[in-house]
């Protein structure tokens, strides 16, 4: 376990920094976790009629997954942002994050729509001027993080 640790603990370490590129690539990185958790939650859920007991077990292991997806965004982002603002980097982390979650919740079209015989249609989200202003706000700044340069002249993590 312990090598494990070695190898892979600065990825989900809240210190440091990192570039635009590897930024970018643990973003990328984020697919390593997406896939086998959505494996797990289908297989789970394709079970529910034939094996519930295993079933929960398979979409918990996958709802558990999330954690250290979560965990290693959180981080990768904290080392970019960190890279740019030492001195305000945990603040604006979080700002980062409540960010996507507002604009998450102020898509007209991100709700859940499990009735496939009448589905919801879709709303133009020009219709929603808080919601387009909150989009352009973290487009830019995503942009920002991912091809600005930061003066840190040698990054570590």
């Amino acid at each position: 376990m312990s090598k494990l640790k070695e190898k892979f603990g600065k990825y989900f370490q809240f210190k440091n920094t990192t570039n635009g590129t590897d930024y970018f690539l643990r973003g990328l990185a984020t697919l390593l976790f997406i896939i086998p958790i959505g494996i797990l939650v289908g297989i789970g859920v394709a079970l529910i009629k034939t094996n519930a007991v295993l079933a929960g077990l398979l979409v918990g292991l996958g709802a558990l997954g999330i954690i250290p997806m979560v965990w290693f965004s959180l981080a990768t982002s904290y080392k970019r942002i960190n890279a740019f603002f030492p001195n305000k980097a945990t603040l604006l982390t979080v700002l980062t994050f409540l960010l996507s979650f507002v604009v998450e919740g102020l898509n007209p079209n991100s709700g859940a729509n499990f009735d496939l015989e009448n589905p919801t249609p879709m709303v133009s989200p020009l219709d929603s001027p808080i919601y387009i202003v909150c989009l352009l706000v973290s487009l830019v700044w995503s942009l920002y993080l991912l091809f600005g340069n930061s003066k840190v002249k040698k990054h570590i993590g």
